[in-house]
């Protein structure tokens, strides 16, 4: 690794500002390793409908956050148990390999047993400790991934898990797999320990280290002032949810007057068609209903709400 960056900051919205700004400006001689931790966070796949891959009223409840990344793969639960790592280098056919290695090559000095498996995954004794994900622009790649250290495994399972509203989508679902922290394998590993191991081991002679935050950039190569404005895309509704591929949802509840069936078809995160059945003896309320939601941000918890107080 040529340069070395660390975040100090645990705000989903700026790491993956700072590592887009990474791809976009470094050169292509460079070779970069970039380490940061998100707190309660949803990081879903660029391609990804957050409706269908997280229970969004739970992570509500829990005031944490979702985020779009700019790969492609499944969604995943970060907090601070968990370390994430990016490679941003020139692309060749094998670099993703060979990144992966380097990973396992530290966790094999700490005593664990992992293989690579498949595209994706790091698993050590079929259990998964690191999910990988990647994108190429311009002949550089990045590719990331997280570590499982010592996450909060039920936490992970309630965000991961979908309401039973029924709900078709064109995007990708995420393939639910078996986990175990890295702790659980070796008790003396930690976070910390662990972002030594890799700068230590991932390292040559040439390195330029710094740390980075939201105020700070130790380093005159990197333009916080661009950063910042990065984070506005990750931190809009836009973005995360209104780069949703199309989908169509359906409601059926029953109310003190009545029971209703409704189908939307969303398209960029907002309703573009309603259709609703309903045995309720106000005739005129399905047109109500659908000048209420039609062209409006698709958020079943507020559809909800109007449902049970319509008049």
């Amino acid at each position: 690794m040529h340069k070395i960056f660390i975040s100090n900051s645990i705000n989903p919205y700026f790491n993956l500002a700072f590592e887009e700004y990474l791809l976009n400006n470094i050169s292509s001689k460079d070779n970069i390793l970039f380490l940061w931790q998100n707190e309660n966070t949803i990081v879903i796949g660029r391609n990804q409908n957050p409706w269908k891959e997280c229970n969004l009223e739970e992570l509500k409840k829990q005031k944490g956050k979702l985020v779009r990344r700019l790969s492609g793969g499944g969604a995943v639960y970060h907090d601070l148990g968990n370390l994430n790592f990016t490679f941003i280098s020139e692309y060749n056919e094998g670099i993703v390999k060979e990144n992966v290695e380097k990973i396992i090559d530290v966790l094999i000095l700490n005593g664990i047993k992992a293989e690579f498996n498949g595209k994706n995954d790091i698993l050590s004794d079929g259990y998964k400790i690191s999910g990988n994900a990647y994108f190429i622009e311009d002949n550089m790649i990045c590719h990331h991934g997280t570590l499982l250290v010592e996450c909060d495994v039920e936490k992970m399972v309630r965000l991961l898990t979908v309401s039973q509203k029924k709900l078709e989508s064109k995007g990708i679902d995420s393939i639910k797999s078996r986990v175990i922290n890295i702790k659980d394998l070796n008790n003396n590993i930690t976070v910390e320990s662990l972002k030594i191991d890799l700068t230590k081991n991932l390292t040559d002679y040439n390195i330029n280290y710094a740390f980075v935050d939201e105020n700070k950039i130790e380093s005159k190569d990197i333009n916080l002032k661009t950063v910042i404005a990065l984070m506005k895309k990750y931190e809009s509704w836009e973005w995360n949810f209104g780069a949703s591929p199309e989908f169509n949802v359906e409601f059926n509840e029953k109310y003190s007057w009545g029971e209703i069936i409704i189908y939307l078809f969303i398209k960029d995160g907002k309703i573009m068609k309603v259709k609703s059945y309903t045995d309720a003896l106000d005739v005129n309320l399905p047109k109500k209903i659908e000048s209420l939601l039609l062209n409006t941000e698709f958020d079943d918890n507020k559809i909800e709400f109007l449902m049970k107080n319509i008049k």
